[in-house]
C-alpha cells in the first residue's frame, strides 16, 4: 500500500480490523432483526457509512481545513459506498432473496 502513502494516506490495520469487526456485528444484529433483504440493505447504509468514514478519515496523515477538497472527496466516497450497500439490498430484494 505504498501508493496510498504518496496521496497522504496510511492504513492502520488495527483500526481497520476493529471497524470491520464492529460492522460485522452490526450486520449480524441487523440480520437477526430483519428477515427481508431490502430492509437489511437499507439498515446497513448508516453503519457502512460510519465504517468507511472512520477508516478513510483515520488513514489520512495530513489534516486539512473545512474548505480542503480532500475531506469532501472522502465524504463523497463514504456516501457512495453506503448508497451502494443500500442498492445491493434493493437488488437482492428484487431478485427474491
Amino acid at each position: 500500500m505504498v501508493w496510498l502513502e504518496r496521496f497522504g494516506y496510511r492504513i492502520d490495520l488495527r483500526r481497520l480490523g476493529t471497524a470491520a469487526l464492529l460492522l460485522a456485528l452490526a450486520f449480524v444484529a441487523a440480520r437477526m432483526a430483519f428477515n427481508d433483504s431490502l430492509t437489511l440493505g437499507y439498515a446497513m447504509v448508516v453503519p457502512t457509512y460510519i465504517f468507511l468514514a472512520v477508516v478513510i478519515e483515520g488513514a489520512r496523515t495530513v489534516s486539512g481545513s473545512f474548505w480542503d477538497i480532500r475531506g469532501w472527496a472522502e465524504t463523497v466516497v463514504a456516501v457512495a459506498g453506503a448508497v451502494g450497500v443500500g442498492y445491493l439490498g434493493f437488488s437482492l430484494w428484487l431478485m427474491g432473496y
